[in-house]
């Protein structure tokens, strides 16, 4: 049985978005079908950084797919014509960053039926999930984490930028999903519940991802005297049923939702699969922030 493992991505590129430097370059359409395009960039679409060939592909693509709306036109027409249709207006400007990255248009294609067309909202149970940011922010993002995963520690920079970008208009929920292969993911998950319950999980998991490359039980111990925790008290939380429990359910629900690497986030329901960079999560909020 092949084993959970962290997924293996650098803090610059996330699950989808590994470099295609090596794809093969898709076959150009003839001049005639050329000729039907429309070739006119939507308002607030820059094409600026795009070369000849790669504006071509550009108006091939947003000329080809289909709103991201569902509607019976195409992506341009919609981004042009369809003001209820604000998400056509994002898919261009992806479509633009794409090209742009060197994406040839079946990857491209690939790319937008992911984020705008296979994407299924999910109703998240976030109602014992420690969190930050307003309680009715407009945007939940969901964050499911193991805290032996150091793509997880990566992450942890990148969602404080993104939180003090967005102070009223986000909120942040942690979902623990500790991974099978790491020894002590699953009692480091136990050790910040139980300082949840003393109202000091975000300084105690503040403190885990700073040596998160060597947690043992001592070192949750240790941080939990740091902190300023009831340590007892917290000792017998660790080992509670309501505590266990309360990780347990955090990974089925992570699993229910066919998570299999770590980390995973949620933007109002939406997984996300964009580039792990502040500039991508933010497109995908102010997305939201739109509709």
């Amino acid at each position: 049985m092949v084993s959970l493992v962290c997924a293996s991505l650098a803090l610059g590129a996330w699950i989808p978005l590994l470099g295609p430097a090596l794809a093969a370059p898709d076959k150009p359409a003839d001049n005639k079908a050329s000729a039907d395009l429309d070739t006119s960039p939507p308002p607030g679409v820059d094409l600026s950084k795009l070369d000849e060939y790669e504006r071509k592909v550009f108006f091939r693509v947003v000329n080809r797919e289909p709103s991201s709306c569902g509607k019976g036109h195409s992506l341009i027409y919609s981004a042009k014509h369809d003001r209820g249709c604000k998400r056509s207006v994002y898919a261009v400007r992806y479509v633009a960053k794409l090209v742009g990255s060197g994406y040839t248009e079946s990857e491209i294609g690939d790319e937008l039926q992911s984020r705008y067309h296979d994407a299924v909202h999910k109703n998240i149970n976030i109602s014992r999930a420690p969190s930050k940011g307003p309680a009715d922010a407009r945007v939940t993002l969901v964050e499911f984490v193991d805290y032996e995963c150091p793509h997880c520690r990566s992450a942890q920079a990148l969602v404080r930028q993104v939180l003090d970008a967005y102070p009223r208009e986000v909120r942040l929920c942690f979902k623990h999903f500790p991974l099978g292969g790491h020894t002590n993911s699953r009692l480091a998950a136990e050790a910040a519940t139980a300082a949840q319950k003393q109202g000091k999980f975000w300084p105690y998991n503040d403190k885990i991802w700073t040596t998160s490359d060597n947690i043992t039980p001592a070192l949750l111990e240790q941080i939990a005297n740091e902190v300023g925790l009831d340590v007892p008290r917290w000792r017998g939380d660790i080992s509670s049923d309501e505590v266990k429990g309360t990780v347990a359910q955090d990974k089925s629900d992570g699993t229910a939702l066919g998570i299999n690497s770590t980390p995973t986030i949620y933007i109002n329901g939406r997984k996300y699969t964009g580039r792990h960079d502040v500039e991508s999560i933010a497109d995908w909020i102010d997305e939201e922030l739109e509709k």
